[in-house]
């Protein structure tokens, strides 16, 4: 049993304990997001695959709402799942992970890309919610202002023109949007 205190590597459900694959290192926490964010899967597909990857023994839990539940906790640093209003996406873990890492980093103390370094989820969140005035930063707020419709300064032009593939967010397409789209190539 862990104190309240302790980074979570296993949830409770109705009384037994289910750990969370890899000691809940972030690694894992991103599969689970890609699953989350697949337009090729359905809703409950998507929840399916985050809900295998993320569990150990998923096969072994009864009560699956509750252990979908408390997946999405931790995913959240915590956190009860938001189901107030979407907020507009400013980044993406896959595409901005090479602009995280270096500040991420920085603040953990230790490379976090380097292989087979364990890396708590909620290690990395804490990491991310700290890494103030670097390059990620600049991009994000860039992503805001164009988002709300803001002019950007003289020099954050030149860093948008410069940076555009790293700035823009990529467009996610539904699979029936990609098989719509095609029928015009």
């Amino acid at each position: 049993m862990t104190s309240e205190y302790d980074l979570p590597i296993a949830v409770e459900i109705n009384g037994q304990q289910f750990k969370i694959r890899e000691n809940c290192d972030y690694r894992i926490i991103f599969k689970c997001i890609k699953a989350l964010n697949d337009t090729d899967l359905t809703n409950e597909q998507k929840v399916q695959c985050a809900f295998i990857i993320f569990y150990e023994d998923y096969d072994q839990i009864e009560d699956q709402q509750k252990a979908v539940d408390e997946m999405f906790r931790i995913i959240s640093y915590g956190e009860p799942e938001n189901s107030g209003t979407q907020k507009p996406q400013l980044m993406d873990w896959d595409k901005d992970f090479c602009q995280l890492a270096p500040p991420i980093s920085r603040i953990v103390g230790y490379d976090v890309r380097t292989p087979g370094k364990y890396t708590h989820w909620w290690t990395f969140v804490g990491g991310y919610m700290e890494i103030g005035e670097c390059t990620f930063a600049t991009i994000v707020s860039i992503r805001a202002k164009k988002q709300k419709g803001k002019k950007l300064e003289k020099w954050e032009e030149e860093f948008y023109r410069d940076h555009y593939d790293q700035i823009n967010l990529p467009t996610k397409f539904t699979k029936e949007e990609k098989d719509f789209l095609a029928l015009f190539e």
